[in-house]
């Protein structure tokens, strides 16, 4: 069995329909299924966009759409790294998984307090 729309598609919305695939997986295995259906809409939407501008010789067009999210993350990881944002970040900001457990010992200690719940949260 062969997938023959493959062989028709231009390399940019084949790179373009591969990294959508990805993503549409990872929303189906974390359950998000509403959004793993609207990506797939794009991506299919955005692969007949890139595959149209290949068919009129667009092809560089093409493959700036796709390069240039890539080219981005790339630009903005290098400087937040060469300027140490990262290690500045990690200092301001302490990330934390919070357990069942954790979300018991907050429920105990709103019940202790006679302040309402709402206005324990607001800091």
């Amino acid at each position: 069995m062969k997938i023959q729309f493959i062989d028709f598609l231009c390399p940019p919305a084949l790179l373009y329909i591969l990294y959508t695939t990805i993503h549409v997986g990872l929303d189906l295995s974390l359950g998000m299924y509403m959004t793993a259906l609207i990506k797939a809409g794009m991506g299919v939407a955005g692969a007949i966009i890139l595959d149209a501008l290949c068919s009129v010789d667009l092809g560089i067009v093409s493959w700036a759409i796709v390069a240039t999210p890539f080219i981005m993350v790339a630009l903005a990881s290098s400087i937040s790294l060469g300027l140490g944002i990262d290690r500045l970040a990690s200092q301001v900001v302490k990330e934390t998984f919070k357990t069942k457990s954790d979300s018991k010992d907050e429920k105990e200690k709103d019940k202790k307090n006679d302040l309402p719940v709402q206005s324990n949260k607001i800091i």
